[in-house]
């Protein structure tokens, strides 16, 4: 259905009558705002570093880096001066290493993730490549929520769930279709701002995180890069006795 070409009458019907068809059409009109078919399913590997800027200005920045291959694996880095955390994902293992490089003696920790730190890091690798598509091999489906007013557009809104009842919520502008708004089913959201295009595919220069519309930090994107070969064993977990 074109809701821009639509009367009246079916723009208010739409909310209740809207079908997997519809679902369908609005994430194909979102994916194409961001780039092709062939550009998003081409991307396999994907480079982002940046900066984590606090909102209050008395707690330290953050330098950030994010390396992702698919379908599964991740590592991010996270430097506040001496201080390094380092979460790995290697398919279904991972850990989170935390050192301090003035720490001649001791530099590193490490840590196995718990399972529910796991499926955390594996969902946020796996939407670094779904652009907006149901993760189906893990259960997620998505359902038609209505048209909304968010961050003063008017949206679909899609709501995004697994069987263990976590869910997401996308909001794509009627104008547009590109995203306006995504939040966690703890409430935290995320908008993305600004435009820069990679390899055929349009990233955000920064992304805002709020929760209770109170701005929590923002990640400003400095580097992207797509498809790059990456180091060789950037995914490995180490042996604890690497990281002393």
């Amino acid at each position: 259905m074109n809701l821009l070409g639509s009367i009246c009458i079916c723009v208010l019907l739409f909310p209740w009558c809207a079908n997997g068809s519809d679902v369908d059409a609005i994430i194909e009109r979102a994916r194409a705002s961001i780039g092709s078919e062939t550009a998003l399913n081409r991307l396999v590997t994907l480079q982002l570093s940046g900066w984590i800027e606090p909102t209050d200005s008395q707690l330290p920045g953050a330098a950030i880096l994010i390396i992702a291959r698919k379908p599964c694996s991740q590592r991010m880095e996270v430097k506040i001066n001496d201080l390094v955390e380092t979460t790995i994902l290697s398919g279904g293992s991972g850990c989170i290493i935390r050192s301090n490089l003035s720490d001649a003696d001791k530099r590193s920790q490490m840590r196995v993730m718990s399972e529910a730190e796991r499926q955390r890091v594996a969902f946020s690798t796996r939407q670094l490549f779904n652009f907006y598509l149901a993760d189906v091999h893990n259960g997620e489906r998505i359902r038609y929520g209505g048209i909304e007013q968010r961050r003063g557009l008017r949206c679909h809104k899609l709501l995004y769930a697994y069987p263990d009842d976590s869910f997401t919520t996308r909001y794509f502008a009627l104008n547009d279709n590109a995203l306006i708004s995504t939040v966690t089913d703890q409430g935290v959201e995320s908008v993305e701002i600004g435009a820069r295009v990679v390899a055929g595919i349009k990233f955000p220069q920064r992304i805002e995180y709020y929760q209770h519309n109170t701005r929590l930090h923002t990640i400003v994107l400095n580097t992207i890069k797509v498809n790059q070969p990456l180091q060789r064993g950037i995914f490995t977990i180490p042996t604890s006795n690497s990281t002393k």
